[in-house]
Parts: C-alpha cells; sequence; structure tokens
C-alpha cells in the first residue's frame, strides 16, 4: 500500500461575520443533533476566529466539558456544491447523497488529520508493479462508477470512503456466515454490551473497560466447560462510538454462534454468568454497567427464514451483517453523534472544539480492530478470510470508461470534484464527463474502451493539465 508523507492543513483565514449563521451550539446536549438533522448538508457560515484555533477547548478526558463555540474558517467549503446540489443531497440517503457526504466528511478530516495516510486516500497515485501508476481510470458497473489506480488507506475507523467499502463487504461476509450456520442446525444470538460512562471519563479509557469485560468472559476453566455445554463454536464481535451530552459511548456488538440449537438450561446459565460477571467486572474497574442495558441478549433469526434472509441480504440491507458491521450507515440517537457526525456538525458550523474530539478519537482508536471473528470461525462458516486492505482495494469487473492522467487528477482534487466525475459518467457516460472537466479547464481525459480510444479531440496537451 503506497502511502505518502501529508503536510500540514493550510493556516485558517478569517471569515466576515454574517447574520445568518446559528447561535452557538453544544456537542454536551441534544441540540448539536437536533441542528445536525435540521440543516443536512446545508453549509453554515462559519463565525471569525482570532488567531487560529485561539480559545479552543481541549478534550481532555474526552469530553469539552463547556458548550462547544470556538469557530474557525480552516475546514474548506463543500467544494464543487451548487445550490440545487446542495438541495438535492441535503437530507438525501440514497447512495449517491451518501457518497457525496462520504467524500466532503474525508476532505474535512484530512485538512487537520494527525494520520499522515488518510491524506493520500483517493488523492495520491498508487503503486504498482512496475513503479508508481501515473493514471487514473474511471470504470463502470451496473450503472455505478469508480476509480481504481490511486491509494487507499483502508480505515475502517477514521476514512469514510474506505469505511464504506470495508464495512459493507464485512457485513455480506457475516450475513452470509450466520446464515450458513442456521441453514446447518446451528443458532446464533447478538449480545450487546455497554458500560456506563460519564463527562470526564477518556474515550481510550472506555474502549479498554469494554474490550477487557468482554475478554474477561471467555477466560477461565468455567468458560471452557460453558463452550462445550452450550455447543458454542465463536463470536464476531463489532466495536461501535457516539458521542453525547455524557461524553464518550463505546459499545460492543457480539453475534454468539452455537453449532447446534443450544440446551435451554445450559442457555440461560451463560446469560445469567455473563451478567454477573459483566456487572461485577465494570463496577470493580470504576465504568459499573446499567442492569438493564449493561447486557441484553437477542435471538438473531429462524432457521425457516433462512433462505429468504440470505437472498433478500443484499437488497434489503436488513440483516445481522449490516446490524454488526455498518456503523457507518448508523445515526446516532437524539442528543448523540456518530464519529463521522460529528465532523458532518463541524462542517456545518466550523466549531472548532470538534477537532480536539476528533483527534482523541484517532488516537484512542489506533492499533484497535474494529471487527473481530473468533479464530477458525470463518473457515467454519465458509466466509473467506481477507485483509481490510484487500477489501478495500478489492476491484469490481466493469467496463473502462475514461483514464486522466495524473495532472489531471490533482485537479479533480484541487476542484473538489471526485464525486462529481463518477455522477457524469453515471448520468451521462463520456460525453457527460468531459463537458464536466472542460468547464474547470481539465483537459488531459482519454476515452476508453472497445470502440474508441482515442484521445479527446481538441484537448491541450498533458503538460498543459495542470
Amino acid at each position: 500500500m503506497t502511502t505518502v508523507e501529508h503536510g500540514k492543513a493550510p493556516a485558517p483565514q478569517v471569515a466576515p461575520p454574517h447574520d445568518d449563521v446559528p447561535p452557538v451550539l453544544s456537542l454536551d446536549g441534544a441540540q448539536a443533533a437536533q441542528h445536525l438533522r435540521a440543516h443536512g448538508g446545508r453549509q453554515v457560515s462559519r463565525r471569525p476566529v482570532g488567531e487560529a484555533l485561539e480559545g479552543r477547548r481541549a478534550a481532555s478526558g474526552g469530553l469539552a466539558d463547556a458548550p462547544l463555540g470556538t469557530t474557525t474558517d480552516f475546514v474548506s467549503p463543500l467544494a464543487g456544491k451548487t445550490g440545487s446540489d446542495q438541495h438535492e443531497c441535503g437530507k438525501g440517503t440514497d447512495p449517491c447523497c451518501r457518497r457525496r457526504r462520504r467524500y466532503d466528511v474525508q476532505r474535512t478530516i484530512v485538512s487537520f488529520t494527525t494520520v499522515k495516510r488518510l491524506g493520500a486516500c483517493g488523492r495520491v497515485m498508487a503503486q504498482g508493479q512496475n513503479g508508481k501508476v501515473d493514471r487514473v481510470k474511471i470504470h463502470m458497473r451496473d450503472g455505478v462508477a469508480y476509480t481504481s489506480g490511486l491509494c487507499i488507506c483502508a480505515n475502517g475507523w477514521l476514512c469514510p470512503v474506505c469505511s464504506a467499502k470495508i464495512r459493507a463487504k464485512r457485513a455480506n461476509e457475516i450475513a452470509v456466515g450466520v446464515a450458513s450456520l442456521i441453514m446447518g442446525g446451528g443458532e446464533a444470538w447478538m449480545v450487546t454490551f455497554t458500560v456506563r460512562h460519564a463527562k470526564g471519563h477518556a474515550l481510550a479509557e472506555l474502549l479498554d473497560a469494554l474490550n477487557d469485560a468482554f475478554r474477561r468472559l471467555g477466560n477461565g476453566k468455567i468458560a471452557v466447560r460453558e463452550k462445550k455445554a452450550t455447543g458454542k463454536i465463536g463470536t464476531i464481535n463489532s466495536r461501535e462510538i457516539t458521542y453525547g451530552k455524557n461524553g464518550w459511548h463505546p459499545h460492543l456488538h457480539v453475534i454468539v454462534c452455537f453449532k447446534e440449537v443450544p440446551d435451554v438450561r445450559e442457555l440461560a446459565i451463560m446469560m445469567g454468568r455473563w451478567q454477573r460477571l459483566w456487572m461485577a467486572w465494570t463496577k470493580k474497574h470504576g465504568f459499573p454497567a446499567d442492569k438493564a442495558h449493561g447486557v441484553k441478549w437477542d435471538k438473531v433469526m429462524t432457521a425457516e427464514g433462512a433462505g429468504e434472509y440470505i437472498a433478500k441480504a443484499q437488497d434489503s440491507g436488513r440483516h445481522i451483517g449490516n446490524e454488526v458491521a455498518r456503523g457507518d450507515l448508523k445515526k446516532g440517537k437524539l442528543g448523540s453523534l456518530t464519529p463521522f457526525e460529528m465532523i458532518e456538525y463541524l462542517m456545518a458550523t466550523g466549531d472548532a472544539a470538534v477537532v480536539d474530539l476528533w483527534t482523541e478519537y484517532e488516537m484512542a482508536t489506533k492499533g484497535k480492530s474494529w471487527l473481530r471473528w473468533s479464530p477458525k470461525l470463518k473457515a467454519m462458516l465458509g466466509v473467506e478470510e481477507k485483509t481490510e486492505e484487500e477489501l478495500a482495494a478489492e476491484e469490481v469487473a466493469g467496463g473502462e470508461v475514461a483514464e486522466l492522467a495524473e495532472a489531471a487528477w490533482k485537479m479533480v482534487i484541487r476542484h473538489g470534484l471526485e464525486t462529481r466525475v463518477l455522477e457524469a459518467v453515471e448520468r451521462g457516460g463520456f460525453p457527460a464527463l468531459v463537458k464536466l472537466l472542460t468547464a474547470h479547464q481539465i483537459w488531459a481525459v482519454k476515452k476508453l474502451g472497445p470502440d474508441d480510444t482515442s484521445e479527446t479531440p481538441d484537448a491541450p496537451s498533458e503538460s498543459n493539465a495542470a
């Protein structure tokens, strides 16, 4: 995987005050979430700030301990968006709108992230077998356009673009694996674990508490006996994180897989032991779980519905895989925000305190996996083993439509046209792409395909593309 050094974000510039700026909000309560729902993709003017990030409140302990409000103009506006674009995509939930939002959020994160690899994702040419690739290709399959030849970061925690690709494929793996288990006579239960969180709790400490408490459930002779008595063959667990009025809120979704339908008595004993152990361990370490919500069990499905389940999983998206793996599609409950929603809030208000929270989030999730299968469980359920990098880099076979030189792609990035390039190809093919690019004085584009591989007529040379 190719990475490049990513420079520092440009110095912030002071924006003139505007009358339509909404009142200062706070991520400590429901206001931020309500504001985000109300404004959707609307780009709200930012308040001026004296010096760069001056007065920004630190998020020590995972919390902005006073209403957020220090705002800055260092976050780029929604580049390339017209008024009608923003209106169409403001509250849309279709794939096109979600893709636009993902790229907008990624662009904002890149402007201040401490993770250099994110700066190259989708922007820098990849390293091929014979050296650096100097062309970006645009492909089309089933009406969906995508690019190849670019670096990827494959970060399921921090990159909204890579996260969507990885999580969609992981969700499908889970859906297929669980359906295979149940159709083979097994049983699966979804267990949700939470710990009590409050102001002053650092995200890293909460995540460690969550992971250590869950690890405790599978250790010891009792756990070994329990595994044998119930027929438990493994677990699939994922971590989700939101931020709200009580600070950071990490929680754990676990699918417990049984080779066959477990004995009711043994399953009840297992449930009781997990509940008692979870409550005792979290209390002992300063994060006492709530009795009503600390450990919650739900049966996944019945064997009779497994065939229909696996057939409809791809189309409806309503399956256990999405519940466990697609944290990027979920919305925080009223009063809380997912990490990517926090960035949308920053884009809408320019509230610089979000930067501190995001930096803490980056540090707390570094080196931690967001999804984990028990050893050998994938093989048991017939799921192929693939890394995050392999999933993010996986290319769907599709027809080649166009090819852009490196200089031309740099111009696309500069103008914030990544999603509009794909939309143009989806809407009108190569002619629509040429029309969009020439409107921004980007010329070095080549048509690909079985019928025509000629250069765009009357286009300036690539040396003039930048």
